[in-house]
């Protein structure tokens, strides 16, 4: 396991390396940093050499006073494999993660074997773009490690029954130390400002390599329809070439933490089954 840091379009990103096997990139979404993988990766990396990362602006990444956008960091995502010295990976991208791997994989088609946008959207509806106005504000008013912040992304994010369960609960306590640990105010606002205004239509017609939408059927956060101005998880898979999603049964927005198991089941599956990554 390698704990390092890189030199990246000039800033210096955090990443951790698990694992061995065919590189997986994993893209973490808006306010979770590298910690959005923490449940999967000690599964993924049972088979693939895993490659968890702060974005620019997150974590224990270089936070540069800079414009932050969809494109800017999917330009990072390949800068990260070009310093590693990968030609190809599979992407893992979760949430803000997904339309970050979205726009890399219409960007850059020759540097992913395979991607999976997990819980993620092309254009957000009206109903969709209130969520993040709602973190926004809520920022704003009592900054990143807000508690009430915590508690909304928590219900937006986990499942009704795992919320049920005492571990469901801690994860709001988790979530505040999460936001708290691995954000700046204003990166994490011009985040929830570019998924406000991103429409990555266009980039998805684009993607020519092997890819899934994988989401819960409970998604509050990025339904699978955003209705008729917008184009979610549906359109997405819609729009891509073969079409495929996976819909797992009884979670919310984070699949990745309220059904862990089955997540990393469904993703894993479809690297295996377009594995020859360099």
């Amino acid at each position: 396991m390698a704990d390092d840091y890189i030199d990246v379009n000039g800033a210096r990103l955090w990443y951790e390396i698990s694992g061995e096997g065919e590189p997986v990139l994993q893209i973490h979404g808006a306010g979770f940093g590298h910690f959005n993988f923490v449940p999967v990766t000690p599964l993924l990396s049972q088979e693939f050499r895993c490659i968890d990362y702060d974005q620019r602006g997150y974590g224990k990444s270089e936070k540069p006073e800079q414009h932050y956008d969809l494109e800017v960091w999917a330009d990072d995502a390949v800068g990260l494999l070009d310093a590693l010295g990968i030609g190809k990976a599979h992407v893992h991208g979760t949430s803000m993660g997904g339309m970050v791997a979205t726009v890399m994989a219409g960007k850059y088609p020759d540097r992913i074997q395979s991607v999976v946008i997990n819980c993620a959207a092309a254009k957000l509806g009206f109903s969709g773009r209130l969520v993040f106005k709602n973190w926004i504000d809520l920022i704003k008013l009592e900054g990143v490690g807000s508690r009430i912040l915590a508690e909304l992304i928590s219900w937006q994010c986990l499942s009704k029954a795992y919320m049920e369960t005492s571990e469901g609960q801690a994860g709001v306590d988790t979530i505040q130390q999460i936001l708290r640990d691995s954000n700046e105010p204003h990166v994490m606002i011009a985040a929830c400002e570019a998924m406000n205004a991103m429409d990555n239509r266009e980039w998805v017609t684009k993607i020519t390599v092997p890819a899934i939408v994988v989401g819960g059927d409970e998604d509050v956060m990025t339904p699978w329809d955003q209705g008729p101005e917008g184009a979610g998880q549906q359109w997405i898979a819609d729009h891509l070439p073969e079409g495929e999603t996976a819909v797992i049964k009884g979670s919310n927005h984070s699949t990745i933490f309220d059904n862990s198991a089955e997540h990393a089941r469904v993703v894993g599956e479809f690297f295996r089954r377009h594995a020859g990554a360099g």
